[in-house]
C-alpha cells in the first residue's frame, strides 16, 4: 500500500472513532438503534389481538421489499419469522444499559 493511501485510511479512521465518540458522547441514537425500537413496537402492536390482518400486511411488505433488494424471499420470511416468534414467546426490547443514567423503570 503505498505512503499516501495509508495516510488517508488512518485519517478516515482517526475521524470515524472520533465521530463515535462524539455520537455516544452526545447520547444521539444511531440509525439502527432507531430501526431496532421501530421493529420492536411494530412486532409488539402485531402481535395484539385484532392485528392479524394488518400485521400479515406489514410482513407482506416487508418481505416484498427486501426481495426486490435481492433477498431470497423464502429465507426472508423465514428470519421474519423467527423475529415473530421470539416476540411471541416474550422476548423483550434489548435496551441499551449502559446507556441508561438510573436504573430501569424510574424517571429522573
Amino acid at each position: 500500500m503505498r505512503n499516501s493511501n495509508r495516510r488517508r485510511l488512518n485519517h478516515q479512521a482517526d475521524y470515524q472513532r472520533a465521530y463515535r465518540r462524539q455520537q455516544k458522547a452526545s447520547r444521539k441514537p444511531s440509525r439502527d438503534d432507531v430501526a431496532r425500537l421501530a421493529l420492536y413496537l411494530v412486532i409488539s402492536d402485531g402481535l395484539k389481538d385484532g392485528q392479524e390482518r394488518a400485521f400479515a400486511n406489514w410482513c407482506e411488505t416487508v418481505t416484498t421489499g427486501l426481495v426486490e433488494q435481492g433477498f431470497d424471499r423464502d429465507a426472508t420470511r423465514h428470519r421474519l419469522d423467527q423475529l415473530i416468534e421470539r416476540y411471541a414467546e416474550g422476548w423483550d426490547f434489548q435496551l441499551k444499559r449502559h446507556l441508561t443514567p438510573y436504573p430501569i423503570g424510574q424517571s429522573q
